[in-house]
Order: C-alpha cells, then sequence, then structure tokens
C-alpha cells in the first residue's frame, strides 16, 4: 500500500508540472511573445521549476508543442463531440459559441500552435491531423444531415468549416482577449449553411 501511495503522489506531481509549463508557454504566447522566442529557461522560471527540470517533462520545446496540441483538442472535443455525433441537438449558434469558449479559454494555445505551424514540419503535421480528425466528425454530421450530399461536398464542406473556423477564431483572438459576438454570429451562419440546416 505505502509503494501505491508514493507512485500516486510522484503521478499527480507530474500531472501538476507538466500542466504548470504548458500553462506558461500558453500564458507567455497570449501576452504577445512569440513561441519561437521563448527560451526554455523562461518557461522553467514562468512555471516554477529549473531550467534543468524542463527535461524531466519534455524533451524540447516542440513535445511541449505536441503536449498542448493534445490538451487543446481534448477540450474542444469535450465541447463539440456529443453535439456532432447526434447526442446533443442543441442549436448550431450554441455550439460555435462553446467552440469560441475554449479558443478563449485557450486563446495561448490556439495562437502558439497556429504559430508553430507555420515552421515546425512536426507541429504542421500535428495541427493537420488535428483538423482532419474535427472534419471526418462535421462531414459525418453533414451526411446524416443531408443524406442526399455527394460524398465529395460533404468532404469541401467540412474541411471548409474546420479550417475556416479556426483561421478566424485565431486571427480574430490574435489582438483581442474575448470573440465578437458579431463573430460567433458570423461563424454560426456558415455552419448552418454548411451543415445543411436552416438558421442557427
Amino acid at each position: 500500500m505505502p509503494l501505491v501511495r508514493s507512485n500516486s503522489r510522484a503521478a499527480e506531481a507530474r500531472e501538476r508540472g507538466t500542466r504548470a509549463f504548458l500553462d506558461a508557454a500558453e500564458a507567455s504566447v497570449a501576452e504577445g511573445t512569440s513561441y519561437s522566442e521563448i527560451s526554455i529557461g523562461d518557461l522553467a522560471a514562468r512555471a516554477g521549476f529549473s531550467r534543468a527540470s524542463f527535461y524531466a517533462y519534455f524533451t524540447d520545446k516542440r513535445a511541449l508543442a505536441v503536449a498542448i496540441a493534445e490538451r487543446f483538442e481534448r477540450d474542444l472535443g469535450a465541447q463539440v463531440d456529443g453535439w456532432l455525433a447526434g447526442e446533443d441537438g442543441g442549436p448550431v449558434r450554441d455550439t460555435v459559441e462553446r467552440v469560441a469558449q475554449v479558443f478563449e479559454q485557450r486563446r495561448g494555445a490556439a495562437l502558439l500552435l497556429a504559430e508553430a505551424a507555420t515552421y515546425d514540419p512536426e507541429v504542421r503535421a500535428l495541427w493537420r491531423a488535428l483538423h482532419e480528425r474535427f472534419e471526418v466528425r462535421i462531414g459525418a454530421w453533414i451526411s446524416r444531415a443531408d443524406p442526399d450530399a455527394e460524398p465529395a461536398a460533404v468532404h469541401a464542406r467540412a474541411f471548409t468549416l474546420a479550417w475556416s473556423t479556426q483561421a478566424t477564431l485565431v486571427e480574430h483572438l490574435s489582438g483581442r482577449d474575448h470573440v465578437d459576438p458579431a463573430v460567433t454570429e458570423a461563424l454560426a451562419q456558415q455552419w448552418s449553411a454548411g451543415l445543411g440546416t436552416a438558421g442557427g
């Protein structure tokens, strides 16, 4: 039993440390610092660790970015997966608002990943794969809502919704902390049209 408690405490400590580094990176980018300019020493200091401690959690900044992407995808999926799977019949606008809230709450993550994807091939591939996973779910939703739609049209609509939503919110939040309700409304209208629904 003592060994079990010890292992549990170690796991909890590691989780806290990992979260501290993720939060430090996101906060730094949200404050306007480019991820490429943030040193490991800066991240460690902000997280409350020594520089050497960083390597107990991540091999490099790329690995940290990967972990940030995974957390971002979990948070986003928690808000939309049920709706896209048909388990939640709520209005389109409500779901788009929840998506916008995730981008607000994880603003630093969204900005960091969009930036790193422009110069890091591994992060770019990860960012693309994240979008593709959502494209599959969006496509399934469109096929249920519009069973007569051709597969190519379904794919095109899903692709457009996934990428244009991300690009709009990232660009919009690059200079502000909150999503303007007018932008949310515009996205909701785009989703309603793309999903083949009448109104939000």
